[in-house]
């Protein structure tokens, strides 16, 4: 095999051979967030093989809110709640696996006026977490918020407070759950 030849056989069998090792192989938040998107899959696939506990919740809004958990045996799975307010709604998912936290999914729909139930606006965020540490958070626009954004302590704290906090409220017998209340 003649020089030129060789060299373009050599290049294309490296083109291919690095094609064939995933981009994400190296990156350990890109395979955190891998197994979490599992995760959320098989919790959202098995919903209806678990037992489900409603609640209500008291003065998280001004049009009040619900509670939904579900559980598989004793371990929380999944958390959804919703929130009514005069301009608009907002859904909360919170996602555990082996009672860890490991996602949020937050949804906000803004009223065209109050009280009017015509969605105009619709904003959607991801949190990722391993660990109790945040290792993604996707914007309303699907974009990656930077960890060096002046926000990113303050998210991190506050959803994994939340998801605490939310567990804390659906192992106990309380049917309705209110604001400022530890439970």
């Amino acid at each position: 095999m003649n020089t030129p030849a060789r060299l373009f056989t050599t290049m294309i069998l490296t083109v291919l051979s690095a094609s064939l090792v995933p981009a994400w192989a190296a990156d350990p938040e890109t395979e955190a967030v891998a197994a979490i998107r599992q995760g959320y899959a098989t919790i959202n696939k098995n919903l209806s093989r678990y037992k489900t506990v409603r609640k209500e919740l008291a003065g998280f809004s001004t049009e009040g809110g619900s509670l939904t958990v579900y559980f598989e045996g004793t371990a929380i799975r999944k958390i959804a709640t919703k929130h009514q307010g005069e301009t608009g709604r907002s859904f909360e998912e919170y996602y555990y696996l082996d009672d860890g936290f490991m996602f949020v999914y937050r949804k906000e729909d803004t009223y065209s006026e109050p009280m009017s139930g015509k969605v105009v606006q619709t904003r959607e965020t991801r949190f990722y977490f391993e660990d109790g540490e945040l290792v993604r958070w996707l914007d309303e626009n699907g974009k990656r918020v930077p960890r060096t954004d002046s926000k990113w302590a303050e998210q991190q704290e506050q959803y994994f407070n939340n998801a605490k906090d939310l567990q804390a409220a659906a192992r106990s017998e309380k049917t309705t759950i209110e604001a400022g209340v530890s439970y």
